[in-house]
């Protein structure tokens, strides 16, 4: 049983805001391949690498580039702001460095608080697939 990493392009190349439904089948990746299956996204204009898993079948968007960056979705509605897609301590999502800024010191705030240990919790999904 294999994890599948299938790269999806994006068929409307001048609407890249978050919500294109037009995607044309790139390559497919296998298991550890996710880290090329994510560099492979993002060659593209726009693109996404769904993965499949083998256990139940049920499919996730694994990353999603936009070149530029997508629309921030916790500000960009009202500041525009874009940023790189984002792991988050609950969800991967478009962040803007403000708004990641803002949440990680949230999130030191919260750990200290605590006499937690401080941890990074926001990064670009990318960054993992580079090591």
């Amino acid at each position: 049983m294999s994890w599948t990493y299938e790269v999806l392009v994006c068929a409307a190349p001048d609407n890249h805001d978050n919500s294109c439904d037009l995607w044309t089948p790139g390559d497919t990746f296998f298991d550890y391949g996710f880290r090329d299956a994510f560099k492979a996204a993002a060659t593209q204009a726009h693109a996404i690498v769904r993965t499949v898993s083998p256990h139940n079948g049920k499919t996730r968007t694994a990353f999603h580039h936009i070149e530029g960056g997508g629309l921030c979705e916790w500000c960009g509605p009202a500041t525009g702001r874009r940023g790189p897609w984002m792991r988050t301590p609950a969800e991967e999502r478009f962040m803007c460095e403000p708004c990641v800024t803002d949440a990680q010191n949230s999130m030191d705030a919260l750990h200290k608080a605590n006499g937690w240990p401080r941890s990074r919790s926001y990064w670009p999904v990318l960054e993992k697939a580079e090591k």
